[in-house]
């Protein structure tokens, strides 16, 4: 389970915060949809469970992020990716490897895995999301949309506990869009607590919270 008590966020020579007292929890097999405009604060909330704010981004924030009886905020960032998946919205800022093969095992070469089983995960997630034939491709040339995909198959291969997704959908294909609707199912079959910003309401239709941020 996943509970967000009293979240307080306010950036820098703003008057009024982002959030206050924002408050919610999220079961096992559980997906929450996040929705509002532009600027209502769902990346942001993103980012604060993640923990890019405050440890990346400086802003006033308080609040408790409790991920099944862990408390997650003195967690550093870089040790997050035990406990949570994020997909941002720009793939860009998450893929700096040469080959695609080597952007997939990074994500899961401080998991402590054998090879084996770092291999078995990869080629699962490379074949849920079309990208099986992609191992030896420079992830530059990828077009967006692929590269999309890559950042979504290796937050599958790292099989935590819960996922932040922002935008899954933008820039893909309907055949594209399908894999990460049967992604999705499968996740929260499997028990995983899924957080999504989407504007697709094919995809909210998996929701079993809605959170409107502009309220």
């Amino acid at each position: 389970m996943l509970k967000v008590q009293n979240l307080y966020l306010c950036y820098p020579g703003q008057s009024e915060p982002i959030f206050k007292n924002l408050t919610f929890e999220l079961k096992d097999g559980e997906l929450l949809w996040l929705t509002g405009p532009n600027g209502c604060g769902k990346t942001s909330l993103l980012n604060c469970i993640s923990g890019i704010i405050p440890q990346r981004i400086k802003a006033e924030f308080k609040g408790d992020i409790i991920l099944n009886d862990l408390d997650l905020n003195p967690i550093p960032i870089n040790e997050r990716f035990r406990y949570l998946a994020y997909q941002m919205s720009d793939p860009d800022n998450q893929i700096f490897f040469p080959r695609v093969e080597k952007e997939l095992f990074f994500a899961l070469e401080n998991a402590g895995l054998t090879i084996k089983e770092m291999k078995e995960r990869i080629i699962r997630a490379t074949e849920d999301f079309g990208l099986q034939d992609f191992w030896e491709t420079e992830p530059g040339k990828l077009s967006l949309g692929q590269k999309k995909l890559l950042v979504l198959a290796f937050c599958s291969a790292q099989d935590t506990p819960l996922y932040l997704l922002d935008e899954p959908t933008s820039a893909l294909s309907g055949e594209s869009i399908l894999k990460v609707k049967k992604w999705l199912k499968n996740l929260l079959s499997n028990g995983k607590m899924v957080i999504m910003v989407e504007h697709n309401p094919d995809l909210g239709s998996l929701a079993n919270q809605i959170l409107d941020l502009s309220k």
